[in-house]
């Protein structure tokens, strides 16, 4: 009678002692291989900086945080957290593959959810002991060495991100391996679980962009990158796990801990080495691969070859390798190729074809869809949705942080801009397939993105991007980028107080010593007021030309580094420096930096020889450059200047080479246009 009652509490208590101390005996090597590379990741990595710091003499203060922040440089932490609690689930539920370990675990007088939660048990033993034992040792060291940029709070956030990443890496293999009977396709799955919300979404988005004109994939995209768990832990270093994901990652931890714990109890034994343990999840299982393979491989044509057909004839190869291929899977026969199962491809082909069809026309009106401009508070508006989703972190004390764009969100509120962006908007609608066209026939190099987000009431928005030729819409950009606003929203200049700056640094590009440092708060001031002149007077072909500055101008503000070019039509800053006596120092000088000058007449490649990298023009010296036939060599400093002002960066109808010799050897090389060439050029005879 009393072992009747004592098999009754065995049978049905949470964890059975007997199979834990078991498993434990049998897998404390996972957990000692583990704790291993834990502490050579960790509390090594903290002595190897401080002998470092103490043999050079360098405070190395932000690596010490990096260890605690899991540095991707190298990815030693992430890869341990990726590949260890994976396989901790593949080894602790390996018996579940083989129908005769299966039978004889299953003989004991345990019930199955006991079975189930004691090898889970394990595994969190195994997964969290070494991880609460490294950062012991590392707050010990931390403590023992008298590193002060390290507190506990580093410790403990570094220890409760890494618990819970392990603890749902985990359970989500072990919740994968009931619905398999292989531990390969365990392991695979496993990661596609936890790849799953973000991949399958930007699956779904990236296909929807192919029929959607004026789809906002960036933002959209934006907003999955942390839904996946594999992919926010290569993102952790940049922010810890916030309360809302803390939340949700516990949540379907515990969800997928019942889900498998329930599957285990339904799961028969027979099924080991079956890919799919329930029948019932078998055609679910093929139809989803199936699905998710054709707009992976879709995507991957469309990317390649930005065309229709080649994306529909990658969505008819992936799927049909797919289908078949999970048939060979699920029946262990390559004898797949039967009428039914023909059959039901057809069906889900039929399936595609018609879904596929409904993008083609824009029935939700979503392409042609624009707000009452009466309702727009206010439109942002840029070349990338990165400025609005993403705002920068408040820097500290120690980083040097480097700011090349504006000062944040460029959301214009003005009525007159709002109108002018609100008219470019109707104008790519209303020519939305010449833009497809163009945006195709000229490629990625010349297209702009117009990135849009309307505000309206409500707090709503409305999002759209656009890839557009500026040259087809330059008469509705112009207005918008002439515009004090768009000015002020895009130059960091605007927003700094020049008595907080601790000095101005001008640097000459084009490998030359030339660099100018400004400390005077005078002089400061004086920068200030004609670098802001300079950046109101400039028209819309200065802003979008491509010219060459003459140089970088990095603002000193305490710990925050603004940069701004000195591009070549500020005359403001140049007649400053000019004034001051600087002006030599802050660019390259024709009589002073340049030996001479070459022009030879440019041909654009053909498509065969674009392929090829021009490697040579990178080679060039003097002596083969004065060889070239019909080449024009100037020295005279005046012709020198002019070719210094007027060259571009790209080739974009350039009709003349440019090559700038230094009296340091080294060369610069651009491009020149024909319109307008002084005479010295024109007159010349090319070969």
């Amino acid at each position: 009678m009393k072992w009747g009652i004592k098999a009754m509490k065995l049978k049905t208590s949470f964890i059975n002692q007997g199979i834990l101390r078991n498993d434990l005996k049998r897998f404390t090597w996972i957990g000692v291989t583990y704790l291993l590379l834990l502490l050579a990741s960790v509390p090594l990595k903290i002595l190897m900086w401080h002998s470092r710091e103490q043999a050079q003499q360098i405070n190395y203060i932000a690596d010490y945080i990096r260890i605690f922040q899991f540095a991707p440089y190298p990815p030693t932490q992430i890869m341990i957290f990726i590949i260890v609690p994976v396989v901790a689930g593949l080894l602790l539920f390996r018996y579940l593959q083989d129908s005769r370990s299966a039978d004889m675990a299953h003989a004991l007088p345990v019930n199955r959810g006991t079975h189930y939660s004691t090898h889970v048990t394990v595994g969190i033993i195994l997964l969290f002991v070494p991880l609460i034992i490294t950062a012991l040792v590392s707050w010990l060291l931390v403590a023992g060495l008298g590193i002060e940029t390290v507190n506990i709070t580093n410790i403990l956030n570094w220890l409760s991100n890494s618990l819970l990443i392990n603890l749902l890496f985990f359970i989500s293999t072990a919740a994968v391996g009931m619905v398999t009977g292989m531990t390969a396709l365990q392991g695979a799955l496993s990661y596609v679980l936890l790849l799953l919300p973000s991949g399958l979404s930007y699956l779904l988005l990236h296909n929807l962009n192919q029929y959607t004109y004026g789809f906002a994939l960036d933002y959209y995209a934006s907003k999955i990158d942390n839904l996946s768990p594999l992919i926010r832990l290569t993102g952790i270093s940049s922010s810890y796990l916030r309360p809302a994901e803390i939340a949700a990652y516990l949540g379907a931890s515990i969800v997928l801990f019942f889900v498998g714990r329930s599957l285990y109890r339904l799961r028969n034994s027979e099924t080991a080495g079956n890919a799919i343990s329930f029948t019932v999840l078998q055609p679910i299982f093929k139809y989803a691969v199936t699905f998710c393979f054709m707009l992976l491989i879709g995507s991957y044509f469309n990317a390649m070859q930005d065309s229709v057909a080649w994306t529909y004839f990658g969505y008819f190869i992936g799927s049909l390798l797919a289908y078949f291929l999970m048939e060979i899977l699920l029946n262990k026969s390559v004898q797949v190729f039967r009428r039914h199962q023909i059959r039901g491809y057809g069906i889900y082909a039929l399936v595609m074809v018609l879904l596929l069809g409904l993008f083609h026309f824009d029935w939700t009106g979503y392409e042609k869809r624009l707000p009452e401009i009466g309702e727009v508070a206010s439109v942002y508006m840029d070349s990338s949705f990165h400025p609005f989703i993403y705002q920068p972190a408040a820097p500290d004390s120690e980083t040097v942080y480097y700011y090349s764009e504006g000062p944040g969100k460029a959301v214009f509120t003005d009525q007159e801009n709002i109108a002018h962006i609100y008219a470019l908007h109707q104008q790519i609608i209303a020519h939305r397939e010449d833009n497809k066209k163009t945006a195709s026939s000229v490629g990625n190099r010349y297209v702009r993105q117009i990135c849009l987000a309307y505000e309206l009431p409500g707090g709503k928005h409305l999002y759209r991007q656009y890839g557009i030729d500026p040259e087809m819409y330059a008469g509705n950009l112009k207005p918008i980028y002439e515009s004090r606003e768009y000015k002020e929203l895009h130059n960091a200049i605007f927003h700094i107080n020049p008595a907080e700056v601790d000095f101005i640094e001008i640097s000459g590009h084009h490998y030359t010593n030339k660099k100018l440092r400004i400390i005077e708060p005078e002089a400061i001031a004086q920068v200030f007021s004609a670098l802001q002149a300079d950046i109101y007077d400039q028209t819309y072909e200065e802003i979008v030309g491509g010219r060459p500055s003459w140089a970088s101008v990095e603002i000193r503000v305490k710990n925050r580094v603004f940069c701004q070019d000195w591009k070549k039509s500020y005359t403001h800053l140049e007649q400053w420096l000019k004034d001051s006596g600087n002006y030599e120092q802050a660019r390259l000088m024709p009589e002073l930096d340049l030996a001479c000058a070459f022009i030879d007449k440019f041909s654009a490649p053909d498509e065969e020889e674009a392929r090829i990298p021009r490697t040579k023009e990178w080679m060039m010296d003097a002596e083969s450059l004065a060889q070239r036939p019909g080449v024009l060599k100037i020295t005279d400093p005046d012709q020198m200047e002019w070719c210094l002002r007027e060259y571009y960066g790209e080739d974009t109808e350039a009709d003349y080479q440019v090559f700038f010799v230094l009296k340091n050897s080294g060369i610069i090389s651009g491009y020149l246009k024909g319109t307008d060439a002084p005479a010295f050029i024109r007159n010349h005879s090319f070969a």
